[in-house]
C-alpha cells in the first residue's frame, strides 16, 4: 500500500477518533460473487453507528451469490482492525469467507471524504472512507439475475438483493467497500417552536460526556430577521433514556419564527434540522401543499424514485414543478406532453417577469442531448420575448439532474461557458428547506444570476443557491 493510501486511512480515523468509543453498534453488509471457488466481494458498507438500528443479522446465499449482514462485535473487530482485515485481502464472516482483492498488479483505491455529499442530503454529517479493489469481479450479468429468480428465497435481480441487505446501488466499475461513520449527537424530532417558545431536543450517544456537546441556532423571523446563539452542554437538562442521553433546552423566538438547529459534539457539527411552528407556517404555499402531502412525503418520494436507474424522467420534472411552485415560481410543464415534446420540460416566471427554462435529466447532462437542447430552447425562449417587444425579460437556463456533482464533474466547465446553471443531487435538499419560508423567487433568480457568473469566471463548483 502506498503512502498516500495509509494517509487516507489515517485521516479518516483521525476525524473520528473521539467518536470511535461509541460505535458499538456498528455492522457490515455486503454481496460477494463466486469466482472460480471463492466468493469474492462485489460490494459492501461498513457503518460506524453508536445507536442501535433494528437491522438483524442474515445471510443469503446461492450458487454463485452470498449476502450478509452482521454486527461488528460478532467478529470481536474494532473498526481499524476490520479495515485492516480487509486490506489483507480476506476476511472471515458468519457466513463463510470472502476475498477482497486489489486490482491487479496494483494496489487498492482508497479516498477519504470527511463530508460525504448524502450527509448533505440527509443533513446529517457522514464521514466515509471509501475502498476500491479487483474491476474484474462479474456483478451485471443477466445470468445471475436469472440464478436470484430461481432462488429458495427469489429475489429479482442482483439490485434487490443489495436492496434488501442495505449494500446501497451496485456499481460494476470495481469492487469497493464504504465505511460511513455516522453522528454522534443529532437535534431530535421532538423539537419543536410552540408559540414564542422553541424546545430543543438533544440524543447524544453513549457515555459521551455532555459538556462537549452543544446546540447552534439560527432563528429566522418573518422579516427574514436573524437571531444566532448556542446552547452549550452544560446548560441543557439531561436524562438517560436507553443507549442515549437526551438534553432538553428552550429559547424564546418571535412569533412565527423558523428555526435552523445544528447539533455539534466537541467542536464539529454533527447534524442540522429545520424546525417550525406548525400552528405559524411562514409559508402559505406549503401549509397548502401540506395538506395534500403531509411533510413533503410524496415530493420526496419522487426525487428518491428518480435517482433509480431506469425511471422515468417525467416524475422528476413532476417534483421540480412542484419545488418551483413551493418557492413561490410561477412554473408550467410544457413539455410534460407528447405533442410539446420540442419545448423545454419546464419554464418558470418569477413575480417580476424573469423566466427560468428548466430541462430535467436522471442522467449526465450530456445524455439524450440535454444541454445542448436546453440551449436551443433558451434561445428560442429570447427569440420569442424579442418579437413580442419584451427583451427586457431575463432568462435564466438551468439543467437539473439527479446525478452527484462528482459525476458530472467533466461536464460543468461546458455547462457554465454556455451560460447554464447545473443543480445535481446535492442541491434538492437545500431547495426543498427554502420552502418553509416566506416565498420570495425575485431573491432566488438574483441568487441564481450571481451564482451563474461566479461560476463562470472561476470554474469553481459549488451548490445552485447559497
Amino acid at each position: 500500500m502506498g503512502e498516500y493510501e495509509r494517509k487516507q486511512i489515517e485521516d479518516f480515523f483521525k476525524a473520528i477518533e473521539l467518536n470511535l468509543p461509541c460505535y458499538t453498534h456498528s455492522y457490515f453488509s455486503f454481496i460477494a460473487i463466486k469466482q472460480g471457488t471463492e466468493f469474492q466481494l462485489a460490494q459492501g458498507q461498513l457503518q460506524l453507528q453508536a445507536v442501535p438500528e433494528a437491522k438483524p443479522s442474515g445471510s443469503f446465499q446461492s450458487e454463485n451469490v452470498r449476502a450478509g449482514l452482521f454486527r461488528l462485535s460478532e467478529l470481536k473487530h474494532s473498526p481499524r482492525e476490520f479495515v485492516e482485515a480487509l486490506l489483507s485481502g480476506k476476511i472471515r464472516t458468519p457466513f463463510g469467507e470472502i476475498s477482497f482483492l486489489p486490482e491487479q498488479g496494483r494496489s487498492y483505491s482508497i479516498y477519504f471524504a470527511p463530508y460525504h455529499f448524502e450527509g448533505a442530503q440527509t443533513q446529517r454529517r457522514q464521514v466515509r472512507l471509501a475502498l476500491s479493489g479487483d474491476r474484474r469481479v462479474r456483478t451485471d450479468t443477466h445470468t445471475l439475475d436469472w440464478e436470484l429468480k430461481a432462488a429458495p428465497t427469489p429475489f429479482f435481480n442482483v439490485q434487490e438483493l443489495c436492496d434488501e441487505f442495505s449494500v446501497g446501488m451496485m456499481r460494476g466499475d470495481s469492487t469497493s467497500v464504504e465505511v460511513t461513520a455516522l453522528p454522534v449527537s443529532v437535534i431530535s424530532q421532538e423539537s419543536i417552536v410552540n408559540g414564542v417558545k422553541a424546545r430543543f431536543v438533544m440524543d447524544l450517544a453513549g457515555e459521551l460526556p455532555h459538556e462537549k456537546a452543544s446546540i447552534g441556532y439560527r432563528v429566522f423571523g418573518r422579516k427574514r430577521d436573524v437571531k444566532r446563539g448556542v446552547l452549550n452542554g452544560a446548560s441543557l437538562s439531561w436524562a438517560k433514556q436507553g443507549e442515549i442521553q437526551r438534553g432538553i433546552g428552550e429559547i424564546e423566538v418571535p412569533a412565527g419564527a423558523v428555526i435552523d438547529c445544528i447539533a455539534s459534539y466537541a467542536g464539529v457539527a454533527q447534524q442540522h434540522i429545520w424546525i417550525t411552528d406548525p400552528k405559524t407556517a411562514q409559508n402559505p404555499l406549503r401549509s397548502v401543499h401540506d395538506a395534500f402531502d403531509n411533510n413533503l412525503s410524496v415530493l420526496r418520494e419522487l426525487i428518491d424514485k428518480s435517482q433509480k436507474k431506469g425511471t422515468d424522467a417525467r416524475e422528476l420534472e413532476m417534483a421540480v414543478s412542484w419545488i418551483l411552485w413551493l418557492l413561490g415560481f410561477s412554473a408550467t410543464h410544457i413539455g410534460g406532453t407528447g405533442k410539446t415534446s420540442d419545448a423545454p420540460d419546464l419554464i418558470a416566471a418569477t413575480p417580476m417577469g424573469n423566466l427560468v427554462v428548466i430541462e430535467c435529466t436522471t442522467g449526465i447532462l450530456r445524455e439524450d442531448s440535454k444541454l445542448s437542447h436546453l440551449v436551443q430552447r433558451t434561445e428560442k425562449v429570447r427569440q420569442g420575448l424579442a418579437a413580442s417587444g419584451n427583451q427586457n425579460i431575463k432568462v435564466l437556463p438551468i439543467i437539473v439532474t439527479t446525478k452527484t456533482r462528482d459525476e458530472v464533474k467533466a461536464e460543468l466547465e461546458q455547462a457554465y461557458k454556455l451560460g447554464v446553471l447545473v443543480a445535481t443531487k446535492e442541491d434538492f435538499e437545500q431547495m426543498i428547506g427554502r420552502t418553509i419560508f416566506l416565498p420570495d423567487p425575485n431573491r432566488l433568480y438574483a441568487e441564481g444570476e450571481e451564482s451563474l457568473r461566479r461560476l463562470q469566471s472561476s470554474q469553481t463548483q459549488s451548490v445552485l443557491f447559497t
